[in-house]
Protein backbone atom coordinates (compact mmCIF):
# COMPACT_ATOMS: atom_id res chain seq x y z
CA UNK A 1 0.00 0.00 0.00
CA UNK A 2 1.05 3.62 -0.49
CA UNK A 3 -0.20 6.71 1.34
CA UNK A 4 0.30 10.46 1.26
CA UNK A 5 -0.43 13.37 3.55
CA UNK A 6 -3.90 14.91 3.22
CA UNK A 7 -3.78 17.29 6.18
CA UNK A 8 -0.60 18.71 7.66
CA UNK A 9 -1.21 20.64 10.90
CA UNK A 10 -4.86 20.92 9.90
CA UNK A 11 -4.30 22.17 6.34
CA UNK A 12 -3.37 20.92 2.92
CA UNK A 13 0.36 20.54 2.39
CA UNK A 14 1.89 23.85 1.20
CA UNK A 15 -1.24 25.81 2.17
CA UNK A 16 0.18 29.11 3.53
CA UNK A 17 -2.63 29.25 6.10
CA UNK A 18 -1.07 26.30 7.89
CA UNK A 19 2.48 27.64 7.97
CA UNK A 20 2.27 29.19 11.46
CA UNK A 21 0.87 25.99 12.96
CA UNK A 22 3.64 23.92 11.39
CA UNK A 23 6.33 26.39 12.46
CA UNK A 24 5.12 26.31 16.07
CA UNK A 25 4.30 22.56 15.99
CA UNK A 26 0.83 23.54 17.19
CA UNK A 27 -2.43 21.66 16.70
CA UNK A 28 -5.24 23.89 15.39
CA UNK A 29 -7.93 21.56 16.72
CA UNK A 30 -7.02 21.66 20.41
CA UNK A 31 -4.99 24.89 20.44
CA UNK A 32 -2.09 23.08 22.07
CA UNK A 33 1.14 21.36 21.14
CA UNK A 34 0.91 18.79 18.36
CA UNK A 35 1.11 15.24 19.75
CA UNK A 36 2.92 14.09 16.59
CA UNK A 37 5.27 17.03 16.06
CA UNK A 38 7.78 15.17 13.89
CA UNK A 39 5.33 14.53 11.06
CA UNK A 40 2.27 16.69 11.84
CA UNK A 41 -0.23 14.52 9.98
CA UNK A 42 -3.93 14.78 10.82
CA UNK A 43 -5.19 12.60 7.99
CA UNK A 44 -3.68 10.60 5.15
CA UNK A 45 -5.04 8.96 2.02
CA UNK A 46 -4.25 5.74 0.22
CA UNK A 47 -3.26 5.45 -3.43
CA UNK A 48 -6.41 3.63 -4.54
CA UNK A 49 -8.85 5.46 -2.27
CA UNK A 50 -8.78 9.24 -2.22
CA UNK A 51 -11.00 9.60 0.86
CA UNK A 52 -8.80 10.89 3.72
CA UNK A 53 -8.49 8.71 6.80
CA UNK A 54 -8.13 10.47 10.15
CA UNK A 55 -4.89 9.28 11.77
CA UNK A 56 -4.64 11.58 14.80
CA UNK A 57 -6.98 11.50 17.79
CA UNK A 58 -6.85 15.28 18.18
CA UNK A 59 -8.41 15.64 14.73
CA UNK A 60 -11.67 14.37 16.27
CA UNK A 61 -11.70 17.34 18.70
CA UNK A 62 -12.44 19.85 15.95
CA UNK A 63 -15.13 22.46 16.70
CA UNK A 64 -13.98 23.13 20.27
CA UNK A 65 -14.43 19.50 21.34
CA UNK A 66 -17.86 19.28 19.72
CA UNK A 67 -17.62 15.50 20.00
CA UNK A 68 -18.10 15.76 23.78
CA UNK A 69 -21.35 17.68 23.29
CA UNK A 70 -22.52 15.12 20.73
CA UNK A 71 -21.94 12.28 23.20
CA UNK A 72 -23.53 14.16 26.10
CA UNK A 73 -26.62 14.90 23.99
CA UNK A 74 -27.01 11.19 23.23
CA UNK A 75 -26.21 9.92 26.72
CA UNK A 76 -28.01 12.51 28.85
CA UNK A 77 -30.34 14.22 26.35
CA UNK A 78 -29.72 17.72 24.99
CA UNK A 79 -29.23 21.11 26.65
CA UNK A 80 -26.29 20.21 28.87
CA UNK A 81 -23.19 22.32 29.29
CA UNK A 82 -19.74 20.73 29.11
CA UNK A 83 -17.41 21.97 31.87
CA UNK A 84 -14.03 20.95 33.29
CA UNK A 85 -13.54 19.31 36.70
CA UNK A 86 -12.00 22.56 38.00
CA UNK A 87 -15.06 24.54 36.89
CA UNK A 88 -17.33 21.98 38.53
CA UNK A 89 -15.54 22.22 41.88
CA UNK A 90 -15.58 26.03 41.74
CA UNK A 91 -19.29 26.16 40.93
CA UNK A 92 -20.04 23.68 43.70
CA UNK A 93 -18.23 25.79 46.28
CA UNK A 94 -20.04 28.89 45.08
CA UNK A 95 -23.43 27.18 44.93
CA UNK A 96 -23.69 27.92 41.22
CA UNK A 97 -24.45 24.47 39.82
CA UNK A 98 -27.73 24.34 37.92
CA UNK A 99 -27.99 20.60 37.39
CA UNK A 100 -27.45 20.78 33.62
CA UNK A 101 -23.66 20.46 33.73
CA UNK A 102 -21.67 17.56 32.29
CA UNK A 103 -18.15 17.33 33.69
CA UNK A 104 -15.60 16.08 31.17
CA UNK A 105 -12.64 14.18 32.62
CA UNK A 106 -9.97 13.97 29.94
CA UNK A 107 -6.55 15.07 28.82
CA UNK A 108 -7.43 18.57 27.64
CA UNK A 109 -9.88 19.40 30.42
CA UNK A 110 -7.30 19.40 33.17
CA UNK A 111 -7.87 16.02 34.78
CA UNK A 112 -8.16 12.42 33.69
CA UNK A 113 -10.01 9.88 35.79
CA UNK A 114 -7.78 6.91 36.73
CA UNK A 115 -9.68 3.67 37.20
CA UNK A 116 -8.23 0.98 39.50
CA UNK A 117 -7.20 -2.31 37.94
CA UNK A 118 -8.91 -5.55 38.88
CA UNK A 119 -7.69 -7.45 41.92
CA UNK A 120 -5.78 -4.50 43.36
CA UNK A 121 -3.07 -4.69 40.70
CA UNK A 122 -0.64 -1.80 40.65
CA UNK A 123 -1.32 1.17 38.43
CA UNK A 124 -4.51 2.27 36.76
CA UNK A 125 -6.10 2.34 33.35
CA UNK A 126 -7.87 5.24 31.72
CA UNK A 127 -10.76 5.86 29.43
CA UNK A 128 -10.03 8.73 27.05
CA UNK A 129 -13.04 10.59 28.43
CA UNK A 130 -15.44 10.05 31.29
CA UNK A 131 -18.48 12.33 31.12
CA UNK A 132 -20.37 12.86 34.37
CA UNK A 133 -23.77 14.48 34.62
CA UNK A 134 -24.14 16.28 37.93
CA UNK A 135 -27.12 17.26 40.01
CA UNK A 136 -27.54 20.58 41.84
CA UNK A 137 -25.66 19.05 44.79
CA UNK A 138 -22.58 18.59 42.58
CA UNK A 139 -22.58 14.81 42.84
CA UNK A 140 -22.67 12.41 39.90
CA UNK A 141 -26.17 11.42 38.80
CA UNK A 142 -25.26 9.65 35.54
CA UNK A 143 -22.08 8.89 33.64
CA UNK A 144 -20.76 7.55 30.39
CA UNK A 145 -17.37 7.13 28.76
CA UNK A 146 -15.91 7.88 25.36
CA UNK A 147 -13.02 6.02 23.81
CA UNK A 148 -11.18 7.58 20.85
CA UNK A 149 -9.42 5.48 18.22
CA UNK A 150 -8.02 6.52 14.86
CA UNK A 151 -5.67 4.45 12.67
CA UNK A 152 -1.99 3.67 13.03
CA UNK A 153 0.26 3.57 10.00
CA UNK A 154 3.01 1.18 9.03
CA UNK A 155 6.20 2.13 7.27
CA UNK A 156 7.48 5.69 7.07
CA UNK A 157 6.40 8.85 5.28
CA UNK A 158 8.93 11.12 6.96
CA UNK A 159 10.22 12.45 3.63
CA UNK A 160 6.77 13.91 2.94
CA UNK A 161 6.66 15.63 6.32
CA UNK A 162 10.20 16.96 6.02
CA UNK A 163 9.30 18.69 2.75
CA UNK A 164 5.94 19.85 4.12
CA UNK A 165 7.74 21.72 6.92
CA UNK A 166 9.45 23.66 4.13
CA UNK A 167 6.13 24.27 2.40
CA UNK A 168 6.91 21.89 -0.45
CA UNK A 169 5.09 18.93 -2.01
CA UNK A 170 6.65 15.47 -2.14
CA UNK A 171 7.44 13.83 -5.48
CA UNK A 172 7.64 10.05 -5.37
CA UNK A 173 9.76 7.65 -7.42
CA UNK A 174 7.06 7.47 -10.08
CA UNK A 175 7.05 11.23 -10.56
CA UNK A 176 3.71 11.90 -8.87
CA UNK A 177 3.30 15.23 -7.08
CA UNK A 178 1.97 15.12 -4.44
CA UNK A 179 3.45 11.68 -4.21
CA UNK A 180 3.05 8.56 -2.11
CA UNK A 181 5.34 6.82 0.36
CA UNK A 182 5.61 3.06 0.75
CA UNK A 183 3.63 3.00 3.97
CA UNK A 184 0.13 1.90 4.83
CA UNK A 185 -2.59 1.43 7.41
CA UNK A 186 -2.30 -1.03 10.30
CA UNK A 187 -5.74 -2.57 9.89
CA UNK A 188 -4.71 -5.61 11.94
CA UNK A 189 -5.09 -3.43 15.05
CA UNK A 190 -8.85 -3.87 14.63
CA UNK A 191 -8.44 -7.54 15.53
CA UNK A 192 -5.55 -7.32 17.96
CA UNK A 193 -6.36 -4.25 20.01
CA UNK A 194 -9.50 -2.31 19.13
CA UNK A 195 -12.19 -4.98 19.46
CA UNK A 196 -10.78 -6.56 22.67
CA UNK A 197 -10.62 -3.05 24.13
CA UNK A 198 -14.26 -2.33 23.21
CA UNK A 199 -15.42 -5.60 24.75
CA UNK A 200 -13.42 -5.28 27.98
CA UNK A 201 -14.27 -1.66 28.69
CA UNK A 202 -17.89 -2.18 27.70
CA UNK A 203 -18.26 -4.96 30.26
CA UNK A 204 -16.54 -2.86 32.93
CA UNK A 205 -18.94 0.04 32.37
CA UNK A 206 -21.92 -2.31 32.30
CA UNK A 207 -21.37 -2.83 36.04
CA UNK A 208 -21.71 0.89 36.78
CA UNK A 209 -25.22 1.71 37.98
CA UNK A 210 -24.89 5.30 36.78
CA UNK A 211 -23.91 4.25 33.25
CA UNK A 212 -27.48 4.03 32.04
CA UNK A 213 -26.92 4.34 28.28
CA UNK A 214 -23.74 2.43 27.68
CA UNK A 215 -20.50 3.88 26.42
CA UNK A 216 -19.28 5.44 23.16
CA UNK A 217 -16.51 4.56 20.75
CA UNK A 218 -15.44 7.18 18.20
CA UNK A 219 -13.30 6.38 15.17
CA UNK A 220 -12.85 7.22 11.49
CA UNK A 221 -15.55 5.80 9.21
CA UNK A 222 -12.97 3.57 7.52
CA UNK A 223 -12.05 2.02 10.88
CA UNK A 224 -15.70 1.29 11.65
CA UNK A 225 -16.03 -0.29 8.20
CA UNK A 226 -13.15 -2.61 9.11
CA UNK A 227 -14.67 -3.36 12.52
CA UNK A 228 -17.98 -4.27 10.93
CA UNK A 229 -16.20 -6.35 8.31
CA UNK A 230 -14.44 -8.29 11.04
CA UNK A 231 -17.75 -8.81 12.85
CA UNK A 232 -19.57 -9.99 9.76
CA UNK A 233 -21.18 -6.71 8.72
CA UNK A 234 -23.86 -4.49 10.24
CA UNK A 235 -26.50 -7.04 9.19
CA UNK A 236 -24.89 -9.50 11.60
CA UNK A 237 -25.39 -7.17 14.58
CA UNK A 238 -28.76 -6.17 15.99
CA UNK A 239 -29.29 -2.46 16.62
CA UNK A 240 -30.45 -1.48 20.11
CA UNK A 241 -31.63 1.69 21.84
CA UNK A 242 -29.13 3.19 24.27
CA UNK A 243 -29.19 1.24 27.54
CA UNK A 244 -26.77 -0.34 30.03
CA UNK A 245 -24.39 -2.70 28.27
CA UNK A 246 -24.49 -1.02 24.87
CA UNK A 247 -21.74 0.49 22.79
CA UNK A 248 -22.48 3.31 20.38
CA UNK A 249 -20.04 3.55 17.47
CA UNK A 250 -19.55 7.09 16.17
CA UNK A 251 -17.87 7.08 12.76
CA UNK A 252 -16.39 10.33 11.46
CA UNK A 253 -15.10 11.50 8.11
CA UNK A 254 -13.94 14.77 6.55
CA UNK A 255 -15.64 17.10 4.10
CA UNK A 256 -14.02 19.21 1.41
CA UNK A 257 -11.79 22.14 2.43
CA UNK A 258 -13.76 25.30 3.13
CA UNK A 259 -12.90 28.63 1.56
CA UNK A 260 -12.56 30.54 4.83
CA UNK A 261 -9.53 28.91 6.43
CA UNK A 262 -8.80 25.89 4.25
CA UNK A 263 -9.70 23.30 6.90
CA UNK A 264 -11.97 20.34 6.26
CA UNK A 265 -15.18 20.04 8.30
CA UNK A 266 -15.49 17.05 10.62
CA UNK A 267 -18.65 15.08 9.87
CA UNK A 268 -20.56 12.31 11.66
CA UNK A 269 -22.22 10.24 8.91
CA UNK A 270 -22.72 7.08 10.96
CA UNK A 271 -23.90 6.29 14.48
CA UNK A 272 -24.72 2.69 15.38
CA UNK A 273 -25.65 1.22 18.76
CA UNK A 274 -25.48 -2.46 19.65
CA UNK A 275 -24.73 -4.49 22.78
CA UNK A 276 -21.36 -5.59 24.09
CA UNK A 277 -22.66 -9.17 23.97
CA UNK A 278 -23.39 -8.83 20.26
CA UNK A 279 -19.88 -7.54 19.61
CA UNK A 280 -18.23 -10.24 21.76
CA UNK A 281 -20.21 -13.04 20.13
CA UNK A 282 -19.48 -11.84 16.61
CA UNK A 283 -15.79 -11.43 17.48
CA UNK A 284 -15.36 -14.94 18.90
CA UNK A 285 -17.72 -16.71 16.48
CA UNK A 286 -17.29 -14.88 13.15
CA UNK A 287 -19.72 -15.60 10.34
CA UNK A 288 -17.61 -14.32 7.48
CA UNK A 289 -15.24 -17.29 7.32
CA UNK A 290 -13.74 -18.56 4.06
CA UNK A 291 -15.11 -21.68 2.41
CA UNK A 292 -14.18 -24.97 4.04
CA UNK A 293 -11.12 -26.56 2.47
CA UNK A 294 -9.40 -23.37 1.28
CA UNK A 295 -6.25 -24.15 3.28
CA UNK A 296 -6.06 -27.66 1.85
CA UNK A 297 -6.56 -26.31 -1.65
CA UNK A 298 -3.88 -23.64 -1.19
CA UNK A 299 -1.43 -26.19 0.21
CA UNK A 300 -1.98 -28.62 -2.70
CA UNK A 301 -1.60 -25.83 -5.26
CA UNK A 302 1.66 -24.77 -3.62
CA UNK A 303 2.84 -28.40 -3.76
CA UNK A 304 2.09 -28.52 -7.46
CA UNK A 305 -0.87 -30.84 -7.07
Amino acid sequence: MAIRLTEFFGHAVADPRGVSFARERRCPFVNSDCIKPEHGSCSVEALRNSAPVICCANRLYDGNFQILKQVADKAFDADHRIISPTEARTLRRQGGLLGNEVVAFGRYFGQELPLPKAGGAAGAYYMDWVLVKTGPDGRASELTALEIQTIDTTGNYGEQSALAFDGEEFTDTQGRTPGYSESGFNWENVNKRILPQVIYKGHALRRERLCKRGFFFACPKQVLDRIMGRLGGVSGLHEYPLQPGTVTFLAYDLGLPNAVDGTRPLRLPTSFTTTIDQVALAFTAPRNLPEAGVYELAANLALGG
